[in-house]
């Protein structure tokens, strides 16, 4: 589960551009989607729409929404929807650069390729990933090279070049060269620090990459300070999860999977790929623990899930590995 959804800041340079009365629904839907309420973050999102069709925000907010929905469900029953309100945003934003040099136009269009290099990549489409995150990424770093204190475009900007850099030196052979670990985190950290809407997301995407740095004690005060403010958030509960795991904290792990998998299963239209995916971590943990009997218990669940895979088709890979770890127990 990996989860990924970015706010801006609708300040553009002509007060027409964006009103009060925008600035409040976009506010309000972002606080909705934080705590994985899609359909009243919806709501106020296409407010926008209705009220400024011609401004590229509506569309952009109500896209990274299908997208995270997507994520969150393991499924794409909203693509078309997705893919519908992504094009309205980039023509929108287009538009807007035809007629004069905006940075926020700029700003929706880059972030219209970023998110859609992110879709793509949770598709496996690689070839895609990289171009559109190429794309988005050079038109973020533009903004910032244009206004070095228009600050939510460095969220974009620092993860594309933090993820450009691992590449670079985890990957040597595509010689891809480039990428500066440190300035790519500082960027993030401004994002953080400085933008009016972006400061959770950029906040989450820290937590991990402090996690991935081996810098657990940051990465551990910037998710629980994510989790006292929205305590119920699947999003920032896996990237907690995660970081447990990381440090070998295998107990505090499986509460948080015990917690998630129940989230999941009693949702409305439930979610088994995580229930899935939640048991088959929580079985690694609890093998780790040597508690080998929950284990066991554990990683079962995963494989009784599998009458679920014309819906959500990758618990077939969960059944897989959880076999493979069932074996080693016996």
């Amino acid at each position: 589960m990996v989860n990924i959804f970015g706010c801006v800041v609708l300040l553009f340079s002509t007060p027409g551009i964006n009103p009060p009365e925008l600035q409040k629904n976009v506010q309000l839907g972002l606080e909705y989607a934080y705590m994985d309420e899609y359909d009243s973050a919806f709501v106020y999102f296409n407010n926008v729409i209705v009220s400024y069709p011609d401004n590229p925000a509506g569309y952009f907010f109500c896209a990274a929404l299908m997208q995270l929905r997507m994520m969150d469900g393991c499924h794409y029953d909203h693509e078309d929807e997705y893919f519908a309100f992504l094009v309205q945003a980039i023509e929108k934003a287009e538009a807007i650069l035809a007629l004069q040099d905006d940075n926020w136009a700029r700003y929706y269009l880059g972030s219209c390729y970023t998110y859609r290099a992110v879709y793509e990549g949770l598709k496996k489409n690689y070839l895609e990933t990289f171009t559109y995150g190429v794309r988005g990424g050079k038109i973020l770093k533009e903004i910032i090279s244009r206004d070095p204190n228009f600050f939510d475009a460095y969220l974009g900007a620092g993860t594309y070049e933090y993820f450009w850099a691992r590449a670079a030196r985890y990957l040597p052979v595509l010689n891809i060269g480039g990428g500066d670990v440190p300035e790519a985190i500082s960027k993030i950290e401004i994002a953080a620090d400085s933008s009016l809407y972006s400061g959770p997301t950029a906040n989450n995407s820290l937590a991990f990459i402090y996690g991935e740095e081996k810098e657990y004690q940051q990465a551990i005060a910037t998710i629980n300070e994510l989790l006292d403010a929205y305590p119920t958030s699947r999003t920032f509960m896996w990237t907690k999860a995660d970081l447990e795991m990381k440090q070998e904290h295998f107990q505090s792990a499986v509460t948080i999977y015990q917690e998630l998998h129940d989230i999941y299963l009693g949702l409305m239209d439930p979610n088994y790929a995580n229930c899935a995916q939640c048991k088959l971590l929580e079985g690694k943990c609890l093998y780790e623990l040597k508690e080998f009997d929950a284990a066991r218990q554990a990683l079962k669940m995963v494989v009784s899930y599998t009458i679920y895979t014309d819906r959500f088709p990758v618990i077939k890979a969960y059944s897989r590995e959880a076999y493979g770890l069932l074996a080693r127990i016996y």
